[in-house]
């Protein structure tokens, strides 16, 4: 016999028993649950609003929710029974926006150094992993803060590399990942080491004072070095899609939207979960053209589709599109801005940014693969950039009708005037990485972009207030030293750093309410990624992603959110990660 529990918690409103059944088609289970979970403290959909005592589980569906009596009256002598003693339960968590295979070719292959590095901590590491007998020929890593070389007085950044990299070529990402540093050999084996070396479209070679290469290549012109990069095996790149899917799944993460995707990441991610190595729903924003595609040749809509269904498969979602329309707003300059940059010794003009897009060609786009059904994320950095998609956003509903919200990624800065645009385009505002508490980056954006507008990033409240829909990611590793959900979430209730102790706030008032929070990697996210049929939050015909947590964040200090590791974490019905494990 069963053993049934009850759970007496003052002042929680019970949900009502959704149903008992198991649905496949519209057939009734008889049999009884695979398992139940039960003594729990359920949050349905990770707000406060409602609370359940267990579920069940038939074939990896939840298929009844409600009190531990009725939930224990379903079980039979086959069902396994997990009594959780109390503990928490949110629904699995979505990253809206990362870049999980850049992150694990990162942690599993190249030479890493904190964000925060010094140029004497840099320049140790770099030479300990070129001097390392098993190194391979071209040392690859990061990642450098975008103030480096404002706050580090660097004659020459690429015979800085050179006096550390024992021979080999050397090409390291900065913070944001947009921007690139290289060695002499490097810039050598690409070609473009002397002063007759041109500036791609849509990037920058930076030049020492005689017009010769300095080693700092700004957005498309680090595409002039990484091209010469020998590319990971396949075996390599399933490896890390698999470490991230476990590193996802620990933080809580039971899905996760890959920003960009190429043919052999692709293949990748299909193979990885053939092999049962991907226990996250993937969405796969494929790559686009850019401005090293002349216009007129990019490839048909017809190829992506074809991609697209190539690739479906009950974990992963490729019929998505990704578009990069600028920079970043950070000592680049190259995020595009409807008022102009400070100017400052090394920049006299301080310019709008980089548009990495036509216009015209944007349009076409935009509005053809909305018609082909296709989820759609723009990068949008700078509130000149925002502006010029939202205008994209209205071509395209004026040509084919209301589609899928098209979410702009890094929308930081929105101008007054295109913030109730988002609600009446059915936009979304991307809001990754996670950087709406004060750390270095926000430094070199705010000196860049220069005040009172350097500070007025991130407006959470008053997009929430105007309807707006909202989502998030870490974009990790750009910006971002993990993939963790947990210190982003408490940051957004309190726009604090969340472990630095200090009481600094950053534009505090676009604080909002920890339920606001956490629908952003929950239902919003869930509905944004195509998934709200089977995720982001825990009801009857839904997938059994959820995650049991150490302590109750609605009952808990904010503080102690960021500090939440969740205890068990599952994954369509079984458990895929645990403490214990």
């Amino acid at each position: 016999m069963k053993k049934r529990l009850t759970l007496a918690k003052a002042g929680v409103m019970l949900v009502p028993l959704l149903s008992i059944s198991a649905c496949e088609g519209d057939s009734v289970v008889a049999s009884g649950p695979d398992t139940i979970v039960i003594n729990a403290t359920v949050y349905p959909d990770a707000s406060s609003g409602s609370v359940a005592e267990g579920f069940a589980i038939t074939e990896s569906k939840i298929s009844a929710i409600g009190d531990v009596a009725t939930i224990s009256a379903l079980a039979t002598e086959d069902t396994a029974v997990v009594d959780l003693g109390g503990a928490t339960v949110f629904p699995g968590l979505l990253d809206a926006h990362s870049h999980p295979v850049w992150g694990g070719r990162k942690l599993l292959y190249e030479c890493n150094f904190p964000f925060s590095a010094t140029p004497e901590e840099l320049a140790k590491t770099i030479g300990e992993c070129s001097a390392d007998d098993s190194a391979p020929e071209w040392i690859v890593g990061g990642q450098w803060d975008s103030n480096f070389f404002v706050d580090n007085d660097i004659s020459s950044p690429r015979e800085f590399l050179d006096a550390v990299s024992h021979g080999h070529p050397v090409v390291l990402s900065d913070d944001s990942g947009h921007h690139s540093w290289a060695n002499t050999k490097a810039l050598q084996l690409s070609g473009i080491a002397g002063a007759d070396a041109e500036d791609p479209e849509g990037g920058e070679i930076v030049r020492d004072a005689a017009g010769v290469p300095n080693g700092i290549l700004l957005e498309y012109a680090s595409k002039l070095v990484e091209s010469n990069i020998p590319p990971y095996s396949h075996e390599q790149t399933v490896a890390a899609i698999a470490a991230v899917s476990e590193i996802a799944n620990r933080f809580g993460l039971t899905a996760f939207a890959e920003a960009r995707t190429d043919v052999p990441e692709l293949d990748a991610y299909a193979d990885a979960d053939q092999k049962g190595l991907l226990t996250v729903r993937a969405l796969l924003y494929q790559q686009s053209f850019s401005l090293e595609v002349p216009a007129g040749s990019e490839l048909p809509v017809s190829d992506y589709i074809a991609r697209a269904e190539e690739y479906q498969s009950p974990n992963i979602d490729a019929r998505a599109i990704k578009f990069f329309l600028d920079g970043v707003p950070t000592a680049s300059r190259t995020a595009m801005m409807i008022e102009a940059y400070t100017t400052d010794a090394n920049h006299s003009n301080g310019g709008h940014g980089t548009q990495m897009i036509p216009t015209d060609s944007l349009f076409d786009s935009v509005s053809a693969f909305d018609a082909a059904d296709f989820r759609i994320k723009i990068h949008t950095a700078g509130d000149g950039s925002v502006r010029l998609a939202l205008d994209a956003i209205e071509g395209a509903r004026k040509a084919n009708g209301p589609g899928h919200a098209v979410t702009l990624a890094h929308a930081g800065y929105v101008s007054d005037a295109d913030i109730p645009r988002f609600k009446s385009l059915g936009a979304a505002a991307d809001f990754s990485p996670y950087l709406w508490y004060p750390r270095p980056i926000i430094n070199s954006v705010i000196q860049a972009v220069g005040e009172p507008r350097g500070s007025k990033y991130w407006p959470t409240k008053d997009l929430l207030a105007a309807g707006a829909t909202l989502v998030a990611g870490s974009d990790w590793p750009s910006a971002a030293i993990d993939i963790n959900p947990w210190p982003a979430i408490e940051s957004l209730v309190t726009r604090k750093h969340y472990n630095n102790a200090s009481d600094e706030t950053f534009w505090a008032e676009q604080a909002i309410s920890l339920d606001d929070a956490l629908t952003l990697w929950t239902s919003e996210a869930a509905e944004v990624m195509g998934l709200s049929a089977v995720a982001g939050s825990l009801a009857v015909g839904k997938s059994a992603d959820f995650i049991v947590l150490p302590i109750d964040p609605h009952r808990s200090d904010i503080e102690a959110v960021s500090d939440i590791v969740p205890e068990q974490t599952w994954f369509r019905g079984e458990r895929v990660t645990s403490a214990q494990d």
